[in-house]
């Protein structure tokens, strides 16, 4: 499975969302999570490294009215926190390839990236951290 594919599937179990990767094209895909450059490694005196890599994650809502607009906000502020107090209850996603996630978490404020007339997309800033040991050779 692959990093973007992890992320997806855990934001999932947030409301059963469903999440496209690497796009949000024509307003039929509400969500969407978009990989963003750098990543940071760590190296490790057992061979093994941990990964650090960011991700924009994407959610179109409607937003004609004022109290869909607060609900949009109130929303977002409650994903947040789904995602702060997730490993506190449950396992995040395994992975395969001798991989396995340390950390997700908000690393940005989420905030509006465009308005339409009867929507917005919002952006909300992840970062996952991982560990992953070297196959023998």
């Amino acid at each position: 499975m692959t990093i973007s594919k992890a992320i997806a599937e855990f934001l999932g179990r947030y409301q059963d969302l469903i999440i496209e990767t690497g796009h949000v094209s024509d307003g039929s895909d509400r969500y969407g999570l978009f990989k963003s450059p750098g990543r940071d490694k760590k190296e490790h005196t057992d061979g093994s490294y941990e990964v650090t890599e960011h991700y924009q994650f994407l959610a179109r809502q409607a937003s004609l009215s004022d109290t869909e607009r607060k609900e949009n906000d109130e929303w977002l502020e409650q994903l947040t926190y789904w995602v702060d107090d997730y490993p506190l209850k449950y396992a995040y996603p395994v992975l395969d390839n001798g991989r396995r996630i340390l950390d997700i978490s908000v690393t940005g404020a989420p905030c509006p990236m465009e308005e339409g007339a009867k929507e917005t997309l919002y952006e909300i800033s992840l970062s996952i951290k991982y560990e992953r040991e070297r196959e023998e050779f």
